[in-house]
């Protein structure tokens, strides 16, 4: 557990998470029309370094920094709009308050514990550092003679809202002398509030997001609306978020924490029929699919492949303007991925080999477009998931016994055929084959095993990077030269010629079958 919590991955697995909490908005055109820019790499450095929470908290709502190179300040800029600091307000609450304000923005919420759309807007004031003046795209429109609403508008077209922190029964809504540098900056002054040791309520979201994430379940769920539930676990909930405070707001103490719990532990354990479950219980984990990133991500590691995907930019050259296009370089894991969409729809303008992935990841709940936020992913099982996964350009590439692929590797090896049946389970489904599996694909590699090899050296993959960009994609041969890319991201990786045709096609059906089975898409 100490050595996975200190993997530079840690940070990789947690930015696609906070990409949509925070509605990370990012686009390969127009950065200054809803557009966050490479927000994501200030994210990823904060978790890359482990940043307490209360100071990731803190440097977020500060909003500074260049939106345009990677800071907090391309926080800003996302899900801009008429009142862009009303939707900032909405997202920070989600995230760190557990109090969705969804419904405040253009009335008073209707739930049992309705807030006043007073109070998001006071917020909203705070962070645009002086009084809004309320829209009227901002309210709801009652009609004379009509039917009366359900809702109710408390706050009317035209009111000048000014700042105030309206929360003081979830946190204190007082600070001791000398916390703010500025004690008139009202930005400051919400971070402060918010991330303050006083206000437990600040703690326990995180952790309870934390408990989440690892369990399936939150101790209080939904995690972003604390007024549908009450905690299923109180004092579990006031002792993690204590520690987490104690600790100086150290994320990866308390994920050490419920790692080595016996409830995280447990095998997952499915429901006897005929009894109703109780998954507040925590008897074991619940089955949790793995995040679309997650298995685009665990598809190559297995495969020990490179992505190979082009540049994410249409200025590849970089002859626009940092204002005209964004250079998210060269993909490297599942959330560098943003929305490729050029708005022109023109083949030469397309990114073919970085589709496939976006392909993926869509069909399993990925979002090209974050313009809200959103904890929890729609998880309901398609037909086009199986599909794409059996038929996917991204399967079959990672299964394809390539030259650099980890599997060719152990079959141009010197293990026996037992052996690499086992080890190709342990990269795949992280288990060993029980004894009728291995019965099957010692059946189907047997014939061939001792002569698989050609003693051929191996080919080197050439990409082809069309030298297409913004500047010259309406020339007819730039159409082209995107239709050849978009061939060679169909035909795949050339397979090795190290290794006979017949014997390696079954060493990649064995492959292609693990990959597919539905085993591999959920956490073991």
């Amino acid at each position: 557990i100490d050595r996975l919590l200190a993997d530079p991955r840690w940070a990789d697995h947690w930015v696609g998470y906070w990409q949509d909490v925070l509605a990370e908005n990012p686009g390969l055109l127009k950065p200054t029309l809803n557009n966050t820019g490479p927000f994501r790499w200030w994210l990823h450095q904060a978790f890359l370094e482990n940043l307490p929470m209360d100071r990731f908290v803190s440097d977020l709502i500060s909003m500074e920094g260049s939106y345009l190179h990677g800071s907090p300040g391309g926080f800003a800029v996302a899900t801009e709009n008429d009142v862009p600091m009303a939707a900032k307000a909405q997202v920070l609450s989600k995230a760190f308050l557990g109090v969705d304000l969804t419904c405040s923005r253009c009335h008073d919420s209707p739930s049992s514990r309705g807030f006043k759309q007073e109070q998001l807007f006071t917020l909203a004031a705070m962070l645009k550092r002086e009084a809004i003046t309320l829209p009227v795209t901002s309210s709801v429109k009652l009609g004379e003679g009509g039917r009366v609403p359900n809702v109710k508008v408390t706050l009317h077209v035209g009111s000048k809202v000014s700042p105030s922190f309206q929360f003081a029964a979830l946190v204190p809504s007082e600070l001791p002398d000398g916390i703010l540098r500025d004690p008139n900056d009202q930005r400051e002054r919400v971070a402060a509030l918010i991330t303050s040791p006083r206000n437990e309520r600040f703690a326990q979201v995180l952790v309870n997001r934390l408990w989440s994430r690892y369990l399936g379940l939150g101790l209080v769920d939904p995690v972003d609306d604390w007024s549908k539930a009450k905690p299923s676990h109180p004092e579990m909930l006031a002792w993690l978020g204590r520690e987490l405070v104690t600790h100086d707001y150290d994320l990866k103490h308390v994920a050490r924490l419920i790692l080595n719990s016996h409830a995280y532990q447990r095998a997952i354990m499915p429901t006897p029929q005929g009894v109703e479950h109780h998954p507040s219980l925590y008897a074991s984990p619940t089955r949790r699919r793995m995040t679309a990133e997650q298995i685009v991500d665990s598809l190559f590691v297995a495969a020990g492949k490179p992505f190979d995907c082009e540049m994410l930019t249409f200025d590849p050259e970089g002859r626009q303007t940092i204002k005209q296009c964004l250079n998210f370089g060269i993909p490297r894991r599942a959330w560098n991925f943003v929305d490729l969409a050029n708005e022109r729809d023109r083949p030469a303008l397309s990114l073919p080999i970085s589709q496939t992935f976006v392909d993926v990841m869509m069909a399993y709940g990925w979002r090209n477009s974050r313009t809200t936020s959103l904890t929890d992913r729609d998880d309901m099982p398609t037909a086009l998931q199986p599909m794409i996964l059996a038929n996917g350009l991204s399967h079959i590439r990672a299964s394809r016994l390539s030259d650099d692929s980890a599997f060719t590797a152990m079959a141009i090896g010197d293990l026996q055929l037992s052996q690499l049946i086992e080890n190709s389970f342990e990269r795949i489904l992280s288990r060993q084959p029980t004894d009728e599996e291995r019965r099957l694909f010692v059946e189907l590699l047997d014939d061939g095993f001792g002569d698989r090899k050609t003693g051929l050296p191996p080919v080197k993959k050439t990409i082809s990077r069309a030298g297409v960009s913004w500047a010259n994609h309406l020339s007819p041969e730039a159409t082209v030269l995107k239709l050849e890319l978009e061939k060679q991201a169909k035909a795949g990786d050339p397979p090795s010629p190290r290794l006979k045709d017949d014997w390696r096609k079954r060493m990649e059906d064995m492959v292609w079958t693990l990959m597919n089975s539905p085993e591999f898409v959920f956490v073991p």
